[in-house]
């Protein structure tokens, strides 16, 4: 009988971890920036960047958030190397250097936080244990975010190139001076403008020009 029972909590056991295996890998999350938002009188307001890098503390969070849901719809695993930022896009890709002892790690943020004065990063439990960080619970560290890596990320993930594309036209809508006549959309992102020119044009739009304008890159129909 006793080992009847044990043998049933055994299965139970893995058949919930599989579960939430499962729940991890099959929640793929979305992209986002979101809006600007206050957390204790303070208030946020995330972008897209094409450059970072901070120098700060670091804290990191585990088993009270482990199964929870991240900002950008994911499931936080504190055994997996992942962390949350303020204001950085989500998901994306940073290289954290604990600046106590040298070690360096390159870490996925799919979360928002620390909502703490001073800190500038939360890592998860796995990545301050790789870090070197998670006895003292705190450290010194420089964040650097990974514009190509993040890039490439959402170019090979078609839901996030979606959204990202979604993001850009309404962070950079068309506009309505006669500077801009003939302007159909604003992009940040080279590969992304290209592919709005090419879809244009296989649509049989004519005169249909990619242009390099204030930082942005402009497609434009003559």
């Amino acid at each position: 009988m006793i080992k009847k029972l044990a043998f049933l909590c055994l299965t139970f056991v893995l058949m919930s971890s599989c579960s939430f295996s499962n729940r991890c890998n099959h929640t793929a999350g979305h992209y986002k920036i979101g809006n600007s938002y206050t957390i204790n009188g303070i208030t946020y307001h995330p972008k897209y960047c094409s450059c970072y890098e901070e120098v700060g503390i670091a804290s990191w969070y585990g088993i009270e958030d482990h199964g929870t849901i991240t900002a950008n719809g994911e499931v936080f695993n504190r055994h997996l190397i992942s962390a949350a930022h303020k204001t950085l896009p989500l998901p994306c890709f940073v290289r954290v250097t604990n600046l106590e002892n040298g070690r360096k790690l390159v870490i996925r943020v799919n979360d928002r936080g620390p909502f703490v004065e001073g800190r500038i990063i939360d890592l998860s439990e796995k990545a301050a244990q790789v870090l070197g960080l998670h006895k003292s619970g705190l450290a010194k560290v420089k964040v650097e975010y990974l514009r190509k890596r993040s890039e490439q990320l959402i170019q090979n993930t078609p839901h996030y190139k979606r959204q990202y594309e979604k993001e850009m036209q309404k962070r950079h809508p068309k506009q309505n001076n006669a500077e801009s006549k003939g302007y159909v959309a604003f992009f940040v992102n080279a590969q992304v403008a290209k592919s709005a020119a090419s879809k244009l044009r296989n649509q049989g739009i004519e005169n249909v020009r990619l242009l390099f304008k204030n930082d942005q890159y402009c497609v434009k129909v003559s």
